[in-house]
């Protein structure tokens, strides 16, 4: 198929006349309607009333117009793809992330950074996500890789990825070994008032949440350790010590049998990974294909 006679075609479909086609393409009507013919030669059709004022569409000219559009269209789509292909592998980008963010999608910068090798890329790991806004704020950072829920004043964010939040106990608890046999059992937080609990720090919304909860409940909880980390709520657990609320994949190997998880029913503590940027700034090629790759890991591992 020649893809420049197409191209001609959708020009004058589109203009219903080969003069003023062959005038905005600036080439000689003769030869536009030369083109045409062999078009027509080869499709072993005609595509054009010619008889007709302003031209019209023959039956297989309507269905050529159709198909040639979705065609044209791929084609752009395509070209410009590439494009921003080539401009992100020579691009620059500054990316924060915290500790918990790429725990949830551990592929992703090897992946990227392997992709696109030549690029200018610049990673920092922070452990403060109100230090990782501020950085966007002050543009020591293009993009930041955060959980949500947080305060988005002046910012945008793209969603990636979302994740459950389960009720994690020592898999040699009472209640671990009462539910061994069922994969995350449903159990109630008031069932835990007795218990040692290793909870987000008081200045991080999920606590402002969770404290909500147990205060619905009507009980205040034995509070053990504050962290701001899943690892370290993790680890105490593994190690046979109190309750947490975790999240399934941030578990290592080596605690995952050491480690119970239960459903609780409330999805207001799930969390959300964002890549997030400032309101009024516009995303470079390599920004954006860094969001898209985030994407495309974030619906291979729910």
């Amino acid at each position: 198929m020649n893809f420049r006679h197409m191209q001609l075609f959708l020009k004058i479909a589109k203009l219903q006349s080969f003069t003023k086609a062959a005038n905005e393409l600036k080439i000689p009507q003769p030869s536009l309607s030369q083109s045409i013919f062999a078009l027509e030669k080869e499709l072993k059709t005609t595509l054009f009333n010619r008889s007709t004022n302003p031209i019209s569409l023959t039956e297989s000219g309507k269905l050529y117009l159709k198909k040639a559009s979705l065609i044209n269209d791929m084609i752009t789509e395509l070209d410009n793809e590439i494009l921003a292909l080539n401009r992100a592998k020579s691009g620059q980008i500054r990316i924060a992330l915290s500790q918990n963010a790429y725990n949830m999608l551990p592929t992703l910068l090897p992946q990227f950074c392997k992709r696109f090798g030549d690029a200018d890329i610049k990673i920092l790991q922070i452990s403060s996500t109100l230090k990782i806004k501020q950085m966007i704020y002050d543009d020591e950072i293009n993009l930041g890789v955060l959980i949500l829920p947080l305060e988005t004043k002046n910012l945008k964010y793209e969603l990636i990825k979302s994740s459950n939040i389960f009720l994690a106990l020592p898999s040699l608890h009472e209640l671990s070994l009462k539910y061994k046999n069922q994969n995350l059992p449903k159990i109630s937080i008031s069932e835990l008032k007795n218990e040692k609990f290793i909870l987000p720090r008081n200045t991080q919304r999920s606590r402002i949440e969770l404290d909500f909860i147990f205060n619905k409940l009507g009980f205040t909880p034995n509070i053990l350790c504050e962290t701001e980390s899943f690892d370290i709520a993790n680890s105490l657990v593994a190690s046979g010590v109190g309750a947490t609320f975790t999240i399934s994949e941030l578990i290592k190997k080596d605690q995952k049998d050491k480690i119970k998880l239960f459903d609780i029913g409330n999805n207001t503590l799930n969390k959300t990974i964002a890549i997030v940027y400032k309101a009024d700034k516009k995303l470079s090629s390599l920004e954006l294909e860094f969001i898209k790759m985030a994407k495309n890991l974030g619906e291979l591992n729910p």
